[in-house]
């Protein structure tokens, strides 16, 4: 009981003192505060004097001053009285001043302030003849025109620019300015047929008056990524509809061929090479973008492909089996008779170019000639063009030839037959050693035949010198 009456009375006595602390209030309120964070310098701190240097963004000491503060924490909004001319502080936050501190502020050069001229846009409606609007702006003192963007700027709703000239005449620029055109609203509608799914759905504002939009408009919304396939244009029920189709990068194929002999024998090596979209593939065809080495076949002691596949945009390899063979053409051939109004003499289906390589030469068929002819043609000849249509060569006879008719000598007249000529003597020598030679040798059948066949002939030609006698006597 007696501790509820002493807990009543300290209950009584504090609501006694707060009440009384209430009403002398007034008499206290040159207390000192309670301090904060940021001192102010005040009666009774310890002193702290300290540099300040003012740097600018090149770490160039613009200024220095020597200040005195009470030691503590201050904000560097405090120095901005202190701040070069022609500067504005950088450095934000605080700062410690300590005795003999030396603290830097980082100052930059102030934007020159431009000096500016009050010049009126007048926007002029000449169909209606009226002023639409006067607007008023300010540009640089320099200036003597006003910047086409500024005019569009203040453009008044409902109108689109005519034309001006942006000049500055008496503070003001003339603007020439029409009622805008009423317009409809228009969504595109870019449609990826492939994948069956529309890509993207542009809202443009067109003519009222246009049935359809325009193909440049078309072009400047089209989605990333996506090539235009087709158009007509045309506006139906506020939609265009644009068939698209996904814009792929085009890359190349590359394709290293080696043609080796069944033993493994390289004969050469191709490279071929083919540009597509990514993601596709190149095909390459023997016979099309490649053929195999000149007077080589493929081997046929195995299954070979003839068409290779790679991605575009990878780099393969191949190797073909080969082996040597006849690569012979058949060509039509005539041979014409170039001294008988080119009569065919002779021709037919000849194999030639056993190399392969298209070309023909004439040496290849002179064993084809016929008998009793020459060829009058030398050179090459293509392959391909005489498949079908006969090449025409021509040839000429060979001239046979004849012996010559013997033209007698006229006989030198004797200048004295009684005389006795030494050569003479000597040939009448040899002649009884041939004749004794005859005597001896045996007698054939042929030498007979020759003998009995001379005899007329010696017998005419002693008639023939007879007669050349006596005329010359």
């Amino acid at each position: 009981m007696y501790r509820k009456k002493l807990m009543r009375a300290c209950l009584t006595g504090l609501m006694v003192v707060t009440v009384a602390t209430a009403n002398v209030a007034p008499v206290f309120a040159a207390e000192a505060p309670a301090e904060e964070t940021v001192q102010e310098p005040g009666a009774g701190a310890v002193g702290a004097d300290v540099t300040v240097k003012f740097v600018d963004e090149r770490g160039n000491v613009i200024d220095e001053k020597n200040l005195s503060f009470d030691e503590g924490i201050y904000n560097y909004e405090m120095l901005d009285q202190y701040l070069p001319a022609g500067y504005e502080r950088k450095s934000m936050g605080d700062f410690h001043a300590l005795q003999g501190a030396v603290i830097e502020v980082r100052v930059m050069q102030k934007a020159p302030v431009e000096e500016v001229q009050n010049v009126k846009i007048n926007y002029y409606d000449e169909a209606a003849g009226k002023q639409v609007a006067e607007v008023p702006v300010q540009v640089s003192s320099n200036a003597s025109v006003v910047d086409m963007a500024i005019l569009t700027r203040y453009l008044p709703a409902g109108y689109t620019l005519e034309g001006s000239d942006c000049e500055i005449r008496g503070g003001y620029v003339y603007v020439s300015v029409a009622p805008a055109e009423e317009v409809q609203n228009v969504k595109i509608n870019y449609y990826d047929e492939a994948a069956k799914k529309q890509v993207a759905e542009v809202p443009v504002q067109v003519s009222i008056d246009t049935s359809c939009v325009n193909m440049a408009i078309l072009t400047r919304y089209m989605p990333e990524g996506y090539a235009l396939v087709s158009s007509d244009c045309i506006i139906r029920d506020g939609y265009v509809y644009v068939s698209v189709k996904k814009d792929v990068e085009i890359r190349e194929a590359v394709l290293h061929i080696t043609f080796e002999t069944p033993n493994g024998e390289v004969v050469t090596t191709e490279t071929v090479t083919a540009e597509g979209a990514d993601g596709e593939d190149a095909v390459f065809r023997l016979g099309v973008d490649f053929n195999l080495p000149t007077g080589y076949k493929l081997s046929n002691d195995r299954d070979q492909v003839t068409e290779i596949t790679i991605p575009f945009g990878s780099t393969g390899g191949h190797t073909m089996v080969v082996e040597k063979g006849d690569l012979s053409s058949i060509v039509k051939i005539q041979f014409v008779d170039a001294e008988n109004n080119d009569e065919v003499v002779a021709g037919g289906d000849y194999f030639v170019d056993g190399d392969g390589d298209g070309i023909f030469h004439t040496r290849e068929i002179t064993e084809w000639v016929p008998e009793g002819y020459e060829l009058q043609e030398v050179g090459d000849f293509q392959v391909e063009l005489y498949k079908e249509t006969p090449l025409q060569l021509s040839v000429t006879k060979i001239k046979e030839d004849k012996p010559e008719t013997p033209d007698p000598e006229e006989p030198n007249k004797p200048e004295d037959p009684d005389k006795e000529d030494t050569n003479n003597k000597d040939d009448k020598k040899e002649d009884t050693k041939k004749e004794d030679k005859k005597k001896n040798s045996p007698k054939t059948g042929d030498e007979t035949s020759a003998a009995a066949a001379a005899l007329p002939a010696g017998v005419s030609l002693a008639a023939i010198l007879a007669v050349l006698v006596k005329k010359f006597k």
